[in-house]
């Protein structure tokens, strides 16, 4: 009989997604059976399957190769009891920024309507709550992934924290199950910092908010040669770095 299940919500724009073909999905990056997924999209979406990169997730944002969710989920794994599971619920779609939007259409701001994008904040909300239904009563969410940012460059540091943290609050609050929940940002990739200086407001803001928001961990992008279009889009290798650092931060809020 399967033990509890363990949710991982895995939000934010393309690098949270995974927008690369050099993954593994029967190699290196294969699931163990005990990884589930609750897709958002695709044949099995609303329900729960084994997790098969790529993850499906919301919308009209087809997969786009592996993130940083499997990786960390497959570390997650090892600390739990041998009869429990984890089920990744991705709520991603690529080009997406707290108020605007670029390759597809939708917005990260709480509360924040814009015409034709769909709010997904809201969405994440009710993605969450379908799968904790699915799940059963016993199902706990044990993390918050986060990597979102690219859109938003060019805002201020203090511009786009104000969003972050009433997102981190509102989720927290809406949310019940994911009010003790650590809730991990991801840096954006080095390539992208450098070639575009006027995302260091939001790089900022990343890196700050173990500082600004309890129970929030902060997680390092992978270094220089981790992209596979010269600025933006991790490697599979640059998730697998990325999502061990999401863990990083996870054990060392769980260990206090």
């Amino acid at each position: 009989m399967t033990g509890r299940h363990h949710l991982v919500l895995v939000l934010g724009q393309s690098n949270a997604n995974g927008s690369n073909t050099d993954y593994e999905p029967d190699g290196l990056d294969a699931r163990d059976p005990r990884i589930l997924t609750f897709p958002g999209s695709g044949p099995d979406a609303g329900r729960i399957v084994h997790a098969r990169e790529p993850l499906a997730p919301i919308g009209g944002h087809p997969p786009g190769g592996l993130g940083p969710g499997g990786p960390f989920a497959a570390l997650l794994l090892e600390t739990l009891p041998a009869d429990d599971v984890i089920l990744i619920v991705p709520v991603t779609m690529g080009g997406t920024g707290m108020r605007s939007h670029t390759s597809y259409p939708g917005v990260w701001k709480v509360g924040f309507i814009k015409e034709g994008a769909p709010n997904l904040f809201e969405a994440t909300v009710t993605q969450a709550r379908a799968a904790l239904s699915a799940a059963g009563p016993d199902a706990v969410i044990d993390a918050v992934v986060w990597h979102q940012g690219e859109t938003d460059g060019g805002r201020t540091e203090q511009e786009y924290a104000a969003d972050l943290d009433e997102l981190i609050a509102s989720l927290r609050e809406r949310l019940p199950e994911a009010a003790d929940a650590p809730f991990l940002v991801g840096q954006l990739p080095a390539e992208r910092r450098r070639a575009y200086p006027n995302h260091q407001g939001v790089a900022d803001a990343l890196r700050r908010t173990p500082s600004r928001v309890p129970n929030t961990g902060y997680a390092e992008a992978p270094g220089f040669g981790h992209v596979n279009d010269e600025t933006t889009h991790l490697t599979a290798a640059g998730q697998r770095i990325l999502g061990a650092n999401y863990f990083a931060a996870y054990r060392e809020l769980v260990a206090h």
